[in-house]
């Protein structure tokens, strides 16, 4: 039988993991995490891997400021709970901009998460993506960034 209360929770556990990276809000994005999670990105562009807590918050410190932000958002949860562990696929799409770069990169990927239910709260235990597709373009000239989602 499905355990529909944890898959909802898992649901909103990565909503905040996502709401809480594009607004650079490191405190709360750092609480969806366990102490000794995992995050592994792959694209045709770049590789990164942290583990624990320390140089996980380092990467997301440095990656994400008022010069450099994003839009990420994921869709078709699958979801498989078993006791006090779950596995997650997501559909990512998103969007990272960085001013200072003068780049922009759009693109898909599929997010492959473990999950750890710790002192009866959900935790990432790790977080991952293989890029699907990938788009990086200049910034033109006469573009005006006129919001930004880190403040």
């Amino acid at each position: 039988m499905l355990d529909l209360e944890a898959i909802e929770l898992i649901k909103q556990l990565k909503a905040r993991y996502f709401r809480f990276m594009d607004m650079g809000k490191i405190e709360g994005l750092m609480d969806t995490f366990t102490e000794d999670a995992e995050v592994d990105f792959k694209s045709p562009t770049y590789e990164i891997n942290h583990k624990g807590s320390t140089e996980i918050r380092e990467f997301y410190e440095s990656t994400f400021s008022k010069r450099k932000f994003g839009m990420h958002t994921g869709h078709h949860p699958e979801i498989t709970v078993t006791g006090d562990t779950a596995t997650g696929l997501w559909y990512l799409h998103d969007i990272f901009v960085s001013l200072d770069d003068g780049v922009e990169v759009e693109g898909s990927a599929l997010y492959e998460d473990r999950y750890e239910k710790i002192n009866g709260e959900w935790k990432i235990a790790y977080t991952g993506y293989e890029r699907l597709f990938e788009k990086v373009s200049m910034i033109p000239e006469d573009t005006h960034v006129t919001g930004c989602p880190i403040k």
